[in-house]
């Protein structure tokens, strides 16, 4: 039998083998770094190192990563507390388990630009109602690594702009000056030159505020999403019910009580300039006279710009003893009266007086 050993090479030495090890390697190269462009370097993992940095409530790292920036006539006063440590976090903590996907949107005309790809990428989470909410933003390839892995960063995003306008606040209540608390940090509830305060915030935020004055307060703590990523400048207006405090009753009632006890001093029939009094033909003894009032039931009313008192309820009681000039009999006198009367109300966060006008 013929000895064919010789006559053959091994396999290695074959001209295809390594043509096919190497087509085969750059197959797997090529399905490795698809695989890593879609999973790890993609559209998606720049909003995911947003998203992570709003959560720790680093400002620092989530405004490098955004690209965040202010308008150029965004107010000079506006707060910042929403930017950094734990307000912030605590206006993200609804991302805790955000979902982020690149989806097949097309970019708004304000962040297009025809040279670069660019993608939308959704956050989906839920708000503090538990409401489903989603907010879009726009990523940029801007480069590869070692050329192959795809280089994504968010396109630069405006910091949003929300106006604060509690109802109803009355005129100078800027001079005492409230403070507002959003997420437990203080910040003005009222801006300068009759403008609204202005919060600046990263989107997607939900901001708690909560306000508690002397006399004016917000009863529960309102919220508010920041949801949509609106264009640099824009501005969204986040209202809210300001409210009378209970110390408006108390104080009113003193106030009320003050003036009135003018008149319960004088031990004449007819007090001076007070809204009640006693009529008799007969005589009564001077060091007799004596008035007293209960406490007075005082409505009041908020609807227009100012708070007011609607009428004010008291009852009148005299204690004299009384000689009649006929008989000369004296009696006891036990006289009541109910009388209504007005005053004007002047309000602000932190100061109230009654102005009677029955005088």
């Amino acid at each position: 039998m013929p000895n064919t050993a010789a006559g053959r090479s091994p396999v290695v030495r074959r001209p295809g083998f390594w043509a096919l090890i190497a087509a085969g390697v750059l197959i797997l190269a090529g399905a490795v770094i698809v695989f890593l462009n879609s999973t790890v370097y993609n559209p998606e993992s720049a909003a995911e190192e947003y998203v992570e940095a709003l959560r720790a409530g680093d400002g620092a790292t989530a405004m490098a990563v955004s690209q965040g920036y202010l308008a150029e006539d965004a107010p000079e006063t506006i707060s910042t507390v929403l930017l950094d440590g734990e307000p912030l976090a605590a206006a993200s903590a609804m991302l805790e388990q955000a979902e982020i996907d690149s989806v097949d949107a097309e970019v708004p005309d304000s962040y297009r630009e025809p040279e670069t790809t660019q993608r939308v990428v959704e956050i989906r989470y839920r708000d503090g109602t538990d409401q489903p909410q989603t907010t879009s933003l726009v990523v940029d390839k801007v480069g590869t690594s070692w050329g192959v892995f795809n280089e994504w960063q968010l396109h630069p995003l405006p910091l949003q702009q929300i106006e604060l306008l509690p109802t109803q606040m009355p005129d100078n209540s800027k001079a005492d000056e409230p403070v507002a608390h959003i997420h437990d940090a203080p910040t003005p509830l009222l801006g300068t030159n009759g403008a609204p305060a202005t919060l600046a915030a990263f989107a997607p935020a939900l901001i708690e505020l909560e306000y508690d004055g002397t006399y004016l307060e917000v009863e529960e703590p309102v919220h508010f999403a920041v949801t949509d990523v609106l264009a640099a400048g824009a501005r969204v207006e986040f209202g809210f019910e300001v409210n009378l405090t209970q110390a408006v009753d108390e104080a009113i009632t003193e106030e009320v009580q003050q003036e009135l006890q003018r008149c319960t001093q004088q031990t004449v029939l007819k007090p001076a300039g007070c809204p009640f009094g006693y009529e008799t033909a007969n005589r009564v003894v001077p060091d007799s006279v004596a008035w007293s009032i209960d406490v007075p039931d005082v409505q009041y009313s908020w609807e227009d710009s100012e708070p007011a008192i609607e009428r004010v309820m008291a009852t009148a009681h005299l204690s004299a003893q009384e000689i009649h000039i006929g008989t000369g009999q004296q009696s006891a006198v036990d006289y009541e009266e109910v009388f209504e009367m007005s005053a004007d109300l002047e309000l602000t966060p932190e100061y109230i007086r009654v102005r009677p006008n029955w005088q």
